[in-house]
């Protein structure tokens, strides 16, 4: 056992460099386990950089919150926390990635209680990027620059986000949107893997507070692991140096305690500008399944139509202009209905009063009478009734209410016959 009391290092918060550092003191039974720990311990949580709770957290990265929705005088106070994350421990020290203890009773005993859009337990964030895609600007006078095309969404890649279960969104004639992400070495020793919080911060919160980027694709989180956000041809890249690492930490009685972890951190656009290139260059990570390439929207539709097992059909418009200079509208119901004036005796019955005002229309055969019904069957949507013989008494037979509702032969109106 021994004791170490408050050293300060010029090394990275890992197990391989503590060990080094407490091996040459003379302390070998500090585990890798306990190092690990130790330094999460000592990083800045994510969720106090607003210090609100995981819900406002949750909210705005699906979009929401009074980040994004708020007036600018509601948002203040938000925005000032954001402000004083970002120049101190967002460029100075480790932020930790999105977990909250308010998510502890969801999970399992042996998992960690990430927010769902950054869960790196459950398969839904293998591909060590995280992408973010905004639509609108704070400042209603400024428009959002337009770097990406949305091409789908499989609505279940986001449940958690959009609260639907199955589905799927495809957008045609998109208003602006601007993505952009990055990518974090999957090694978890690795500096972009250790300071993948504060390259959240930047691409997230810095995006709203300094830029005035917000709100989401509909149907989609604004931000999150690249596998739950919608396919799109490209994104923007960011890339985080980080250097000067430091930190001081005791033992007492066996047991470290990084005390502070210091670093500088920097963010910059990746050199290719292109984040489908930045990873597959640099992590040999292959995002084309989610970064489709210009002009590449229609293959990526093509594709979730064939996963969703539908076939596009052409709509058949069942709704027609009838020329007004050829045809005299004489009635209708449903979304052609057409009021008849009531010019005959008061003691007749509404289909009585309309059935005088058709005939008195009609004259004597031979005439002709379209029948147009938007709701029948194709056979019978558009039919053109050619009178032969003389109409019934009206007291045999209601033409109005034939025509309009009990479409049947009957006496005095048999096909071939009659007409």
């Amino acid at each position: 056992q021994c004791d170490i009391t408050a050293v300060s290092v010029d090394i990275a918060c890992t197990p391989e460099a503590l060990q080094r550092d407490l091996g040459a003191k003379g302390c070998n039974a500090i585990s890798d386990d306990a190092i690990v720990q130790a330094c999460k311990d000592a990083a800045f949580d994510f969720g106090e950089i607003t210090d609100l709770h995981y819900q406002f957290d949750k909210s705005y990265m699906d979009g929401g919150a009074i980040l994004n929705d708020g007036r600018a005088d509601e948002a203040v106070a938000a925005e000032s926390r954001v402000r004083k994350a970002l120049k101190t421990v967002g460029s100075a020290s480790v932020v930790n990635w999105p977990e909250y203890e308010a998510l502890a009773d969801y999970v399992g005993p042996d998992q960690t209680p990430y927010m769902s859009n950054f869960n790196l337990t459950d398969g839904s964030c293998d591909l060590s990027t995280v992408m973010c895609c905004f639509i609108d600007h704070k400042d209603h006078r400024k428009e959002v620059v337009d770097n990406s095309e949305v091409c789908t969404h499989d609505l279940r890649d986001s449940r958690r986000s959009n609260h639907i279960n199955r589905g799927w969104a495809e957008f045609d004639n998109n208003a602006n949107t601007y993505c952009t992400g990055f990518t974090f070495s999957p090694e978890d020793l690795d500096g972009t893997n250790r300071f993948k919080g504060n390259s959240l911060l930047d691409l997230s919160f810095r995006n709203t507070v300094e830029n005035g980027l917000v709100k989401n694709i509909p149907g989609a989180p604004m931000c999150a692991c690249i596998e739950q956000m919608p396919v799109v041809d490209r994104a923007d890249c960011r890339t985080t140096k980080v250097t000067n690492e430091a930190l001081t930490y005791s033992v007492i009685d066996g047991e470290l305690e990084v005390e502070t972890i210091t670093a500088s951190v920097a963010f910059e656009d990746c050199p290719t500008k292109d984040l489908n290139e930045h990873a597959k260059s640099t992590y040999s990570i292959d995002l084309s399944d989610h970064l489709v390439g210009k002009g590449n929207c229609k293959p990526s539709k093509d594709q979730i139509h064939n996963e969703k097992y539908w076939v596009p059909t052409q709509i058949k418009n069942n709704y027609v202009d009838i020329p007004e200079d050829k045809w005299e509208l004489v009635a209708g119901k449903g979304t052609t209905w057409w009021p008849v004036k009531q010019n005959t005796e008061d003691d007749m019955t509404i289909l009585d009063k309309y059935d005088a005002v058709f005939r008195e229309k009609l004259g004597t055969p031979p005439f002709v009478v379209r029948r147009y019904c938007e709701s029948c069957a194709e056979t019978h949507r558009d039919i053109y009734y050619k009178r032969l013989t003389p109409l019934p008494e009206a007291s045999e037979l209601n033409f109005i209410d034939l025509f309009l509702n009990n479409w049947f032969n009957t006496v005095g109106n048999t096909f071939h016959v009659d007409f």
